[in-house]
């Protein structure tokens, strides 16, 4: 059960009021789109209750690149953090959903700028971006990236992580990867395959922890938004849980 929180005070509500989980991870099984050339998801039932085994036990194979990540700086830098040694603080907070489906290319400052403005002038740690109307159930090559410039603007105003929905922070035509690299530059931790359909734009708490994968250059997250009493979204994702 989600504890109730009491409303802030000051902000015209009287009573409890009751937070509600969004699950912005999309599913993942055998169907799940990967990066063109990159390990799809495959399953193997290596124990089954079906047959004379006292447990079911699974073997999965996939790319750590699937569906909700965290991308580490071991993704893109040879000497660069590994997702199992990045510090968790940044997948745990407040964060803003900006919402830039009308937006041509990378995620850019003005949107964010607007939105902010929009809503009082706060802009939290963490900041989400939706680029999508609905999340592509299909490989898309034309996803939008995040800009070294919004990045390097968050990051000056203390962000420490921004997530998206495209696939990558970067281009598919990427040689370069300055997306990536800008969020290395300044340490800003990287979300990438965000299921955002239906999020309104507004405030959050986001929990998204990727596993400690020792050695590895990503991790698979399992994201959800938690609704905050003071955000002036009222989100109607038809994956809310509430108790």
């Amino acid at each position: 059960m989600l504890p109730r929180i009491g409303r802030h005070a000051g902000d015209g509500h009287t009573g409890d009021w009751r937070a509600r989980l969004i699950d912005i991870s999309p599913p993942i099984s055998e169907s799940t789109p990967v990066w063109p050339g990159d390990t799809a998801f495959t399953r193997a039932v290596t124990s089954d209750l079906g047959g004379s085994d006292a447990v079911t036990i699974n073997r999965i194979t996939t790319t750590p690149h699937i569906g909700a990540h965290a991308d580490a700086p071991a993704h893109t830098r040879i000497d660069g953090a590994t997702i199992g040694s990045v510090p968790l603080e940044p997948y745990l907070g407040e964060a803003l959903v900006v919402d830039m489906t009308g937006v041509d290319g990378a995620a850019c400052i003005r949107p964010v700028e607007e939105t902010v403005e929009r809503l009082g002038g706060h802009l939290p740690q963490r900041l989400i971006l939706r680029t999508y109307p609905k999340y592509p159930r299909k490989w898309d090559n034309d996803f939008a990236g995040v800009s070294p410039e919004l990045t390097h603007w968050f990051a000056d105003r203390g962000g420490v992580l921004i997530g998206i929905d495209g696939a990558s922070f970067d281009p598919m035509d990427s040689k370069t990867m300055d997306g990536h690299h800008a969020a290395s530059d300044r340490s800003v931790a990287i979300l990438e395959g965000l299921c955002l359909d239906d999020v309104d734009e507004g405030y959050y708490e986001l929990i998204a922890l990727p596993l400690k994968f020792l050695d590895l250059d990503a991790s698979p997250v399992r994201a959800v938004l938690r609704t905050l009493p003071s955000s002036p979204s009222t989100p109607t994702h038809a994956g809310e849980e509430s108790s």
